[in-house]
C-alpha cells in the first residue's frame, strides 16, 4: 500500500501505527511541514508554502489574513509528483486552510488522478475526534487493530494524568499565538480539563481565535501556557520575549507570579496526533510544582 500524507499529524499517526506493528508503512510522500519521526524526512515532498515563516508573528498574521481575504491559497500542491507516486491512500484535512493545503485543492487533484485512490479527510475538533481519526486512518491503511490498540494506550495515559487532578479548578489560558494573541482551541481545553483546570476564553471543540488584551486581562488566568502553533520550544520562548515590556502582559497575575509555562507547540499541541498526550504529560510534570504552590502543599 502506497500512502501520501499531506499534514504532519497524519504522518505521525501513520508512523506510530507502523511502529506498533513492527513494520514500516509505505509512506511515499509527505507535506513540507512533516518532520516527525525523523526517518520520514527523506520522502518526496508534495507541498510548499507562501507564508513568510521566518518573519515576525505580526507579519505572518497580516500576510495570512491578507491572502485569505483575497481568496489566494497559502500552499501549493505538486500535482505531477502526486500522480507519479500512484498513492492508494491520501490523507489530508478540512480543518484549517492556514495549517495545510486546502481540501478543495486536494479533492480537485485527486479527481484527476488515474485509477482508484482513497481520500481520507481529517477535521478533528476535540480530543475524542483525534482518537476517532487515528482509528479512521488505521482502517484506511489496513492497520485497524494497531490503531485501536494505540488509542487504548493513549486513553490510559490521559486517564492516568486525570486521576492526579494536578490542578484544582485553576483557570488556564493557553496561547497558541502572541502577536496578536490567539486562544488555543479545539482539543486544548480537553487537555486542560484532564489536568483538573478550567480553560479560559475557549471551550472544547471551539476554533482558536484572536483575543483582545482586554479579554485576556478580564479572564484573570491563574496559569498561562504558551505553545505557539508551528513553533518549537525555543521559537516560542523567543517569541515570548517580545512581550517582556508589554504593559497588559506584565499586569497579569500569572505573569507576575511566574506561573507561565512555555511548551513545544509544533510537537505537542498544534498537531492532532499521538503526541498530544506527550504534551499533556509534559504539562502535568511542569504543573506539579505550580499545583503545590496554589494549594499550599
Amino acid at each position: 500500500m502506497r500512502i501520501v500524507s499531506l499534514l504532519p499529524s497524519a504522518t505521525e499517526i501513520i508512523s506510530a501505527l507502523g511502529a506498533h506493528q513492527g513494520k514500516h508503512h509505505e509512506l511515499v510522500g509527505i507535506s513540507h511541514s512533516c518532520d516527525y519521526p525523523p526517518e520520514i524526512c527523506e520522502l518526496d515532498v508534495l507541498t510548499s508554502t507562501r507564508v513568510p515563516v521566518h518573519e515576525s508573528q505580526l507579519v505572518i498574521d497580516q500576510f495570512v489574513r491578507q491572502e485569505l481575504a483575497a481568496g489566494r491559497g497559502l500552499y501549493a500542491l505538486d500535482i505531477d509528483l502526486l500522480e507519479k507516486l500512484r498513492a492508494d491512500v491520501i490523507v489530508t484535512q478540512t480543518l484549517c486552510d492556514v495549517c495545510a493545503v486546502s481540501s478543495g485543492d486536494v479533492y480537485q487533484a485527486v479527481s484527476a488522478l488515474p485509477g482508484d485512490c482513497n481520500l481520507v479527510e481529517l477535521a478533528p475538533s476535540c480530543l475524542e475526534d483525534v482518537y476517532n481519526d487515528i482509528i479512521r486512518v488505521g482502517d484506511a491503511v489496513q492497520s485497524g487493530t494497531a490503531a485501536r490498540y494505540l488509542v487504548m494506550q493513549l486513553r490510559e495515559r490521559a486517564e492516568a494524568v486525570a486521576r492526579q487532578q494536578i490542578l484544582q479548578g485553576e483557570r488556564v489560558l493557553f496561547l497558541e499565538w502572541l502577536d496578536p494573541p490567539f486562544s488555543g482551541g479545539h482539543w486544548i481545553p480537553d487537555l486542560i480539563e484532564l489536568l483538573g483546570g478550567n480553560s479560559c476564553l475557549v471551550e472544547s471543540g471551539q476554533r482558536s481565535g484572536t483575543l483582545s488584551w482586554q479579554a485576556i486581562c478580564d479572564s484573570a488566568p491563574d496559569i498561562i501556557v504558551v505553545g505557539c502553533c508551528g513553533y518549537s520550544l525555543e521559537e516560542s520562548e523567543a517569541a515570548l520575549q517580545l512581550l517582556s515590556t508589554h504593559e497588559a502582559w506584565l499586569s497579569l497575575r500569572a505573569v507576575r507570579e511566574n506561573r507561565v509555562i512555555v511548551g513545544d507547540g509544533n510537537a505537542h499541541f498544534s498537531r492532532a496526533g499521538p503526541r498530544l498526550i506527550d504534551g499533556l504529560e509534559l504539562l502535568a510534570a511542569k504543573l506539579l510544582p505550580a499545583s503545590s504552590k496554589l494549594t499550599g502543599a
